[in-house]
């Protein structure tokens, strides 16, 4: 039998282990709790016994040196009772012997008020009663010890309870009846295996012993010792309270083992170090979008499918473990917490089923509670933008200007091991023939956290990118908000805004970066400190002041190289990493069942709830340069064509943005006419209207920056966008503030509700109208502003360009087509034309045209599903799948045309054929049916037949003695055909002679009507029809 560890409490009493027998009273006999307190001198002074409820309909049990008291009960003599029960008969004498009697109860009107029926009977060394329950309380039976000698009178020093893990070759041994509720008293430590609610079968429990002397087992206790001190068996929470701060939201759960847990033996006779697994769960609504507390990813539980917990292991148990645990936030300024009266989390916990260890299964461990302070609310109603032609203004509200060409750091997280990051790249606009200096406008931002890269490059020259560099972390969360607006989250619940727009020669980016809560005094860049204190907004990463904004935007500039997207793949691979060792994950909300894991849940670094993002979109990551697992494909060798290769002179036309503003040149504005024209444009418009009365949203710096831009330009072009990053904020503080949510009068919507009603995206440039907060856009306009002319068709650049036009079948399921221009529109659609091609790109065969619905990402990016291009529905005669693509946004105007090719990675690539890219076949493989076979694999159906590359590359091979029987004949061996060799060949004999025959029956047939022809007249036209039909028949 398996040998186990068990473990035992030891103390000076103790434990016999009864057996069980149904049918013998002897054997099956209950010990009646108690028995230490029933002697006919206890006084009760506390809690008196009363056997009503001890007894159900009556049982039996078992006396241990004890019997029912056989004299009449004194005054004084209650034995822990008010009314004692006993006997004024004997026992039986004879062993074996059972009798029926009556006891007495002791009432008020005399010492036998009741008589109650019992039975008793003599086992070997003791008596067993069936006892019948009392009516009502207190009464209790009494018992008597067997021998009359005085008690001892001397006490015993107060007793330690102490533990020991012990080695046992068979049974486990269990520790009977330690205890059902939170502690003990005094009781012996029996359980009955007869009766599974009586005693315990699980550890968590407190444990206290006294000790009396006895001179002989039979004989009376002497005085109870002092109970020894409380001994917890089980697993201890040592932190049932946990408190974190708002904006340092991480915390611990302190657990300890006060004994050891038994674990298997392994065959060399060691033990092995198994582990005691506590599962996790966080009470909450899943239907709210709330508040949370996570725990920390337990990596030895992932394999079971559960994902919050942890494991205490077998070699270290008596160590204390720490649970890590986060607080995860709502994005709302209010601190939001759960319904519960101190407003705490309350997170339970469970131990996991132990196998061949029941004593440790499903113990319900004390609930902690987690409690959230709050913290300062600086950072709710700051930014920091740069708004283009970028006025810069800092968290702390310092405006300053940056009119300079190049890269700049916007934003630097100070927090050590956790890198986080915004960079800027401005570029020259709008420089109106030099009536006014060159004014310069952002038309980059790169958001970096830890090695994971965004981008948004819309720069002159290159092609437009709206997409992931790197995502090895999967730490930035990139949103649509609509097809010019995006926000990228960081972990820590701050985020980027970037709202494209389109100028006359320039496509532009205002920047806004919102804070959260962890922001404070840890930020830097060109944002400056968030403290409240624009004194000290520009400093260096020091902490060193600069003097002015000259030299701080100097300070925060960057190399070309430095850039984040300029940056190459080592150099993106070389970025530091997050450093955080601990991933946060969301508990079940209810109490997990040991024999039920949970799925694994959500783990990310997020300091956020992802609920409070989905509003939006998130952008599609697989198009991701740099990705934490590498594709198993094989690369080709060579690419159809490269990124740098692209020419961008047919595409970079950028489409006026206020058309209205082309005579504008001629006018030479004051800055009197320049005020005048800002506070009417902004003031007067609706997006103020609906704004003005929104805490922390002014529009005093953005009609200051829309006087500045027009004295810069000589022109109005600008004064759109002031009044859209006005637009932003309020949004932003609609989201936040939970207060604007509120509904204050009966009847009257939120504050909230109204400005979405009438705050729609750019006022709908003019070409629409803004109902509900949406723009309902004139015929030949799309997008959400209505921007875009539906005619024009979008500008791609090309498909799968960092596969170089190539598509692996084993991956390709859709296409990635870049450029510009696509709309977010339930009409954008994809044209395919399918055909094949041979090694040297010779179409042959049919070609085949699909259209198909786009999936829109950005509107630098959609994808196109190639499901029907797959789709098989004959062997092809090509070498490799080709695929034509162009996008409309309308499904009517579509794009230029571009081509993408799908080879199979396992056997196709690419070869340079004298500078022409062309497609061969790799070495060791064969192309059957269209499909790839390595060297040697034997037919699926045909075990005769292989692929053979030095045979045949397209074809099945002849297995070489396949077939045969080799025999020995006068010891020389001879070839002969297999078996069925005969009936094969009789088999083509009979057809050749049915086909034979057949002939001549059909030449006999046309004999005999040529014998009759000039007895029967045939029409020419008849014999024409006739020619025809057999002509068509044989093609």
């Amino acid at each position: 039998m398996d040998r186990v560890w068990c473990l035992f409490f030891l103390s000076t009493c103790v434990i016999v282990q009864n057996a069980q027998d149904v049918e013998d009273p002897c054997k099956t006999a209950y010990v009646l709790e108690k028995m230490d307190q029933r002697y006919k001198e206890n006084i009760a002074t506390g809690s008196m016994l009363c056997d009503r409820f001890r007894l159900g309909n009556g049982r039996w049990v078992r006396a241990d040196g004890q019997d029912l008291l056989q004299t009449e009960p004194q005054p004084h003599e209650l034995c822990g009772t008010r009314y004692p029960i006993w006997m004024n008969e004997p026992p039986p004498e004879t062993v074996g012997e059972e009798v029926e009697k009556e006891a007495c109860v002791v009432g008020l009107m005399g010492t036998c008020e009741k008589k109650l029926p019992i039975k008793i009977k003599k086992c070997v060394g003791y008596n067993v009663y069936f006892l019948t329950p009392p009516t009502n309380c207190y009464k209790a039976y009494c018992f008597q010890y067997s021998t009359e000698d005085a008690p001892p009178t001397e006490v015993i020093p107060q007793p330690v309870v102490r533990h020991d893990l012990v080695r046992k070759e068979d049974k486990p041994v269990v520790v009977t009846e330690p205890v059902k509720k939170d502690s003990i008293t005094k009781t012996n430590l029996g359980r009955s295996l007869v009766d599974p609610t009586k005693g315990y079968l699980k550890l968590g429990i407190n444990i206290k012993c006294a000790v009396r002397l006895k001179l002989e087992p039979e004989g009376a206790p002497g005085p109870l010792s002092t109970l020894s001190e409380n001994f917890f068996a089980g697993i201890e929470v040592k932190s049932t309270k946990v408190k974190i701060k708002r904006d340092e939201p991480r915390g611990q759960i302190d657990v300890k083992l006060t004994v050891p847990f038994g674990c298997p033996f392994m065959p060399d006779g060691s033990v092995e170090n198994c582990g005691l697994d506590i599962e996790m769960n966080v009470p909450r609504d899943p239907t709210k979008c709330t508040s949370d507390v996570k725990a920390a990813k337990a990596m030895d539980l992932i394999g079971q499918g559960k994902n919050c917990g942890f494991r205490i292991l077998n070699m270290e148990w008596q160590e204390t473990v720490a649970l890590p645990i986060s607080f995860i936030d709502t994005p709302e300024y209010n601190l939001v917490l759960p319904d519960s009266p101190d407003g705490a989390f309350r997170i339970g916990m469970i131990t996991g089923q132990k196998e061949g260890s029941p004593e440790w299964s499903g113990i319900e461990l004390q609930d902690v509670f987690v409690h959230i302070a709050d913290s300062s609310d600086i950072w709710q109603g700051k930014k920091c933008a740069a708004v283009n032609d970028p006025h810069m203004y800092t968290f702390d509200g310092m405006g300053y200007e940056n009119q300079n060409e190049g890269r700049f750091v916007l934003y630097w997280g100070k927090r050590k091991n956790f890198p986080m990051e915004v960079q800027i790249e401005t570029t020259a606009c709008n420089s109106n023939r030099g009536i006014r200096r060159q004014p310069y406008c952002v038309c980059a931002v790169a958001v970096r956290a830890g090695a994971d890269v965004f981008v948004i490059d819309r720069c002159p020259n290159k092609p437009i990118r709206i997409k992931y560099l790197s995502c090895k972390e999967n730490l930035l969360d990139a949103r649509k908000e609509t097809e010019m607006e995006y926000k990228i989250y960081f972990p820590s619940g701050t985020y980027v805004h970037a709202l494209l727009q389109d100028y006359t020669g320039v496509r532009t980016i205002n920047v806004h970066v919102y804070p959260s809560k962890s922001d404070h005094d840890r930020t830097g860049g060109l944002c400056g400190t968030l403290n409240g204190n624009t004194a000290d907004d520009f400093m260096d990463r020091d902490g060193n002041l600069l003097s002015g904004n000259e030299e701080f935007n100097r300070y925060w500039s960057l190399k070309e190289d430095e850039f984040l997207g300029n940056m190459n793949e080592d150099q993106l691979n070389a970025l530091p990493r997050w450093q955080n060792a601990v991933m946060y994950c969301t508990c079940p909300h209810k109490q997990v069942q040991g024999d039920t894991p949970e799925e694994v849940g959500q783990c990310t670094e997020d300091a956020i709830v992802k609920c409070a993002k989905e509003d939006n979109p998130a952008l599609n990551k697989n198009n991701c340069r740099i990705r934490s697992k590498r594709s198993a494909v094989k690369p080709f060798s060579f690419k159809m064509f490269k990124r740098q290769d692209i020419q961008l002179t047919d595409f970079d036309e950028v489409p006026e943005y206020l058309s209205r503003n082309k005579r504008e040149t001629e006018i030479i504005w004051t800055k009197e006419k320049a005020t005048e024209f800002c506070n009417n444009f902004i003031k007067k418009s609706q997006t103020y209207n609906a704004c003005n009365e929104v805490p922390s949203v002014s529009a005093d710096f953005l009609i200051e920056s829309c006087i500045l831009d027009i004295e810069l330009t000589n022109s109005t072009v600008w004064a759109a966008g002031s009044r859209e990053a006005l637009r932003t904020t309020c949004m932003k503080e609609l989201s936040q503030n939970t207060t604007l949510k509120e509904v204050t009068e009966e009847g009257k919507p939120s504050i909230a509700e109204q400005v979405k009603k009438i705050a729609c995206v750019n006022e709908c440039s003019g070409n629409g109208v803004c109902l509900n907060g949406t723009c309902e856009c004139d015929e030949g306009f799309g997008a959400k502003d209505c921007s875009m002319d539906l005619n024009k068709p979008p500008v791609v650049y090309g498909v799968n360009i960092e596969e170089g036009g190539l598509c692996d079948k084993r991956t390709c399921q859709r296409a990635l087509v870049e450029g510009y221009g696509f709309l977010n529109m339930d009409t954008l659609q994809c044209s395919l034309t399918v055909f094949q091609v041979t090694e040297n790109k010779t179409v042959v065969g049919d070609v085949m045209e699909y259209m198909v619905q786009a999936e829109h990402d950005s509107i630098a990016e959609v994808f196109c599903p190639l499901g029907p291009a797959r789709r098989r529905r004959s062997v092809p005669r090509g070498f490799v799948q080709g695929i034509t693509l162009s996008v409309a946004n309308n499904g009517h105007n579509f794009s230029t045309h571009h081509t993408i090719y799908v080879l199979d990675g396992v056997c196709q690539d690419t070869v340079n054929v004298s500078g022409d890219i062309q497609f061969t076949l790799r070495r060791g493989y064969c192309y059957i049916s269209r499909k790839c076979y390595g060297d040697g694999h034997i037919h699926e159906t045909d075990e005769c037949m292989n692929c053979n590359a030095e045979k045949s590359t397209s074809e099945w091979s002849k297995v070489e003695g396949c077939g045969l029987v080799v025999e020995e004949s006068d010891g020389k061996p001879e070839v002969e055909p297999e078996e069925d060799s005969f009936p094969t060949t009789v088999v083509v004999i009979v057809l050749v002679c049915v086909l034979v025959l057949a002939a001549l029956i059909v030449a006999l047939i046309l004999y005999r009507k040529k014998k009759h022809s000039a007895s029967h007249s045939i029409k020419l036209e008849d014999r024409v029809a006739y020619s025809e039909v057999a002509t068509h028949e044989e093609t």
